[in-house]
């Protein structure tokens, strides 16, 4: 797999180095160079210029430094995709739709990207994302707690989930695709496989079919809480952020959702328990899913619901 280097303006905007960008000078470094300079190991910092700027790029903290005016970027290392059949021509793809210019999304922690596979980065109580993911899970759990929250920083998985997100918007024809955090239980036996892997509902445990045979989601925690671990006091449950597009209601037979009406080679992207108002959400198509993070959870010394 072959990398390219990039790093933040201060409009948010990711510029990949060696590269021209209107208000900003070429660095004299390349991304290619970038990438041979951090495989070599042998620094961990490298120097170059940019106009009449000269900047460090530390390799360890993942920042560059303006030497003169001490400010610093941040930078990140992103894969590029090499197909196959044009490998020996160069030809590469890579997809950057996260946001503009932005090949990830903006929580994740830049220094714990790996090569291959995925990492599990602790997040901070007093993290935006943290609260954000309390707030949902507490709506139905209320006799719980979160005793840790992670966030799964997969490369690859994300990926191929902002190709799929830009393919249904072409095929559906909309500028953007309805996208929901939704919540999964399972054994803990198949984390690792769904954090490298992403959800297969063959694999992940039994949710029923009652609606399809897909991977099953579901709006409230309570829901998914009853697909967890019985026998875990330290239970777990992911968050998974799911492209559920055009949805329509579900059926036991469905091996993938029905064709749309009057249109017979346009299929729905998932099916739900109700489609006028939807908490469950089957998804057969696992490019449609992103593991975002895994909730462990406890339960409370004392409650009472009132």
């Amino acid at each position: 797999m072959e990398y390219a280097w990039y790093w933040q303006d201060e409009h948010g905007e990711w510029i990949e180095y060696g590269q021209p960008k209107s208000n900003h000078s070429a660095a004299t470094i390349t991304s290619e160079e970038l990438e041979e300079a951090f495989l070599n190991n042998q620094k961990k910092m490298v120097l170059f210029k940019a106009g009449s700027q000269y900047y460090e790029l530390n390799f360890q903290d993942m920042f560059q430094r303006n030497l003169h005016y001490q400010t610093q970027r941040k930078v990140c290392r992103w894969p590029k995709f090499v197909s196959s059949g044009h490998s020996n021509k160069g030809w590469r793809r890579q997809s950057r739709t996260a946001a503009p210019g932005c090949p990830f999304p903006p929580d994740w922690d830049l220094s714990a990207l790996p090569d291959v596979g995925y990492k599990l980065v602790d997040v901070s109580s007093t993290a935006s994302e943290y609260m954000r993911i309390k707030d949902l899970f507490e709506k139905t759990m209320q006799c719980y707690y979160i005793h840790k929250l992670q966030r799964i920083q997969n490369p690859s998985l994300w990926q191929v989930f902002q190709w799929q997100k830009e393919q249904m918007k072409k095929i559906n024809r909309q500028e953007d695709v309805d996208e929901r955090l939704l919540f999964h239980g399972t054994n803990t036996s198949h984390l690792h496989a769904i954090c490298e892997q992403n959800f297969d509902w063959r694999i992940c445990g039994a949710h029923g079919t009652a609606y399809g045979k897909g991977s099953y989601f579901a709006k409230d925690a309570h829901y998914s809480h009853g697909y967890c671990d019985p026998n875990s006091s330290h239970k777990t449950m992911f968050v998974a952020q799911v492209l559920v597009g055009d949805f329509v209601q579900g059926s036991t037979e469905y091996l993938r959702p029905p064709s749309k009406p009057n249109k017979p080679n346009h299929f729905y992207n998932s099916c739900v328990d109700n489609s006028e108002c939807p908490s469950v959400f089957v998804i057969f198509e696992k490019h449609q899913i992103y593991p975002a993070y895994i909730i462990e959870y406890v339960e409370r010394s004392s409650c009472v619901i009132l």
